[in-house]
């Protein structure tokens, strides 16, 4: 069933992603949303995007400042809490049992109640744009540690407390069921993604969010179950996994 989750805003949130302006690109009108609703929200950047470029004049580890540099700046922007770099290879991300271990830390330190991550299935867009292996293997162990891992009493005690994360909005999807109207907050993404400078220079990345923000609303359906709903102008989509059950 489509939902529109128009007036959820959850009490922490986690986004965990590859690289440096994947979460602009992707979910920052809904984090924007959410933090200007009261939102605590932590971003995990697994890699700092220390390969990111074809510019010569950088080496890796001068590309990484800068990039976590930008990445800071754009969080502020956002209204985002804290930022948490792992600093793993950029373009050499495997989902191996050690990295889901971090994620586990941190998601048992910061206790977030909903977790954005990349869909670990989306291969192919279109016949343009093959999907950054980085990008697949954050979505895939961004979900191992959300589930089971960081909720099993036995498993890695010395990675903190457990805890239950109540959903997964899966970001970059081609099954979303939930759609979220950012039609207030495009403006503060557009300003976000224009923070990384070394990943746009001077183009004006406003045109293709808000192309894209149009996309997918028109991709929502006009009715949510049996009730018809207005379609928001703009819109980022989600499959949204929930992992605790509502009690009737």
């Amino acid at each position: 069933m489509a939902r529109f989750d128009a007036g959820y805003v959850p009490r922490s949130a986690m986004a965990i992603y590859a690289h440096p302006d994947d979460i602009e690109f992707t979910v920052a009108g809904t984090v924007a949303k959410w933090a200007r609703a009261g939102c605590d929200v932590t971003f995990v950047l697994i890699t700092s995007g220390n390969s990111g470029t074809h510019d010569r004049k950088y080496t890796r580890k001068s590309l990484a400042r800068v990039r976590e540099r930008e990445e800071r700046e754009s969080a502020r922007i956002l209204g985002v809490a804290r930022v948490v770099f792992l600093r793993h290879g950029d373009c050499e991300l495997v989902p191996t049992l050690a990295l889901r271990k971090e994620l586990v830390r941190r998601i048992r330190r910061h206790r977030p109640e909903v977790v954005l991550c990349n869909d670990p299935q989306a291969l192919f867009f279109g016949d343009r744009y093959i999907n950054h292996p980085d990008h697949l293997a954050a979505g895939k162990v961004a979900l191992e540690a959300v589930f089971p891992c960081a909720e099993m009493e036995l498993l890695w005690p010395g990675a903190g407390p457990v805890h239950k994360v109540h959903a997964v909005y899966v970001s970059s999807t081609f099954s979303p069921d939930t759609w979220i109207d950012v039609t207030d907050t495009i403006d503060t993404k557009i300003a976000a993604l224009t923070a990384h400078r070394s990943q746009l220079g001077d183009r004006d990345i406003a045109p293709y969010l808000l192309g894209r923000a149009r996309d997918e609303a028109r991709r929502a359906p006009k009715a949510a179950g049996k009730v018809r709903v207005r379609r928001p102008k703009l819109a980022e989509a989600f499959r949204v996994m929930r992992l605790l059950r509502e009690e009737k």
